[in-house]
């Protein structure tokens, strides 16, 4: 019995995974996309990493813009960190950004892989409205406010555009630091959903694999809710 090997790139529309045959075959399909954990991410070029480091006047404001793409964005970790004074540092959504023409770069932590982040990231002069979905108070002690990757995963919207504020509280003029670590192809953006639409079949979630024993003239097909999700198939006949 001959085995076969192949990589399938699966998309939106219906992908054939398997053709049918006229003898019965054994197929195992893998996921090639990385699991759901920081870890993975990072590993696979799809974990990006801002870091900004900036001075604050007494009662003085920091502010930033970031614009997610179309799949939006995952915030996975992030560190605040103040010295010399209390920090509020705030995340708005639905506010009315006034921004500059200073970009704030970003970097994949993989350094095999490109810094093709779609998200857009610039200073701001000013922020009016909007509602507060994440706050840190970050103590003058010099100890961070926020960091650990577990506790506050916050997904936002795709093709929206949020606020970060910085407010000096103590006012006593702070130094602060800044690092978050966002995942834009995340959760169900790396899955495969078998035989069926996506959502309502068999999912196979990043880095999973199944094994199938198939009968004569059956196939197996797949499809994902973005392009380019990879699974390889092994299949014996």
């Amino acid at each position: 019995m001959a085995i076969t090997t192949q990589v399938v790139t699966v998309g939106t529309a219906v992908t054939t995974i398997a053709l049918p045959t006229i003898d019965a075959q054994n197929l195992w399909i893998e996921n090639l996309e990385p699991d759901n954990n920081i870890g993975s991410y990072s590993r696979n070029g799809y974990a990006y990493a801002v870091n900004q480091y900036f001075t604050l006047a007494n009662n003085g404001v920091a502010r930033f813009s970031f614009t997610t793409g179309e799949t939006g964005a995952q915030f996975d970790y992030w560190q605040f960190d103040a010295d010399g004074s209390s920090i509020l540092a705030e995340l708005l959504e639905g506010a009315t950004i006034t921004t500059t023409a200073t970009a704030v770069p970003a970097h994949n932590l993989n350094r095999d892989f490109a810094d093709d982040y779609e998200a857009e990231l610039v200073t701001a002069s000013a922020i009016t409205g909007g509602t507060v979905i994440m706050a840190e108070f970050i103590p003058s002690s010099n100890q961070s406010g926020g960091g650990a990757i577990s506790n506050k995963i916050v997904t936002l919207k795709p093709n929206t555009q949020y606020g970060f504020r910085f407010t000096d509280v103590g006012g006593n003029g702070a130094k602060a630091f800044v690092q978050i670590i966002w995942i834009e192809k995340y959760n169900g953006y790396n899955d495969v959903w078998l035989n069926g639409s996506a959502g309502s079949a068999v999912r196979l979630a990043g880095g999973e694999k199944v094994q199938l024993q198939l009968q004569q003239v059956e196939g197996i097909t797949g499809v994902a809710t973005r392009e380019g999700v990879r699974v390889a198939v092994m299949r014996q006949d």
